[in-house]
């Protein structure tokens, strides 16, 4: 019986497939190296996500609650063209509190539009620049300027998402 060939390489090709194989190769140590010398730097350039609602709820023990039905907003900024943001934002409320409660409730409305107003005053670029943390410091501030009753302390995000 006579064997076949199933590939003839020139020295050229022979060249190339070596060459492919050392970047395969290099590429595979070099990552491997980088995630376990330096774990703590794995995934350092994403956005760290805020504590579940239920979270919250459960580390209160019954002394806050969450409310989270302003739900997913869809907002746009000052550049030009419009580059779009989807939030989730949602807070913690005294349980014990229900005249807050029921303000809270009655000013979803104006909480939403307090929040879309503000990203429209901002560009991609100056959201990006002040960070997450000194948005929501400034979202709390826009908001409890809007309640009477009582203030929110503090301001999480489900979603924080620039879509292209």
């Amino acid at each position: 019986m006579k064997s076949r060939v199933l590939f003839v390489f020139s020295p050229f090709q022979k060249i190339l497939l070596v060459l492919i194989g050392v970047i395969l190769v290099g590429t595979i140590f070099v990552s491997a190296y980088s995630i376990t010398a330096h774990p703590e730097r794995v995934g350092e350039g994403l956005r760290k996500a805020d504590p579940a609602p239920t979270n919250i709820e459960k580390k209160a023990k019954n002394s806050f609650g969450v409310y989270e039905d302003i739900g997913r907003l869809r907002a746009i900024t000052s550049d030009v063209p419009a580059i779009s943001l989807v939030i989730t934002p949602y807070f913690t409320y005294p349980v014990n509190d229900s005249a807050f409660f029921e303000e809270i409730v009655q000013k979803k409305r104006q909480m939403r539009s307090i929040i879309l107003e503000y990203f429209a005053l901002h560009s991609k670029d100056e959201l990006i620049n002040m960070g997450e943390n000194a948005v929501k410091q400034e979202l709390i501030v826009n908001i409890n300027a809007a309640l009477m009753l009582g203030q929110i302390e503090n301001l999480y995000f489900n979603e924080y998402m620039f879509l292209n």
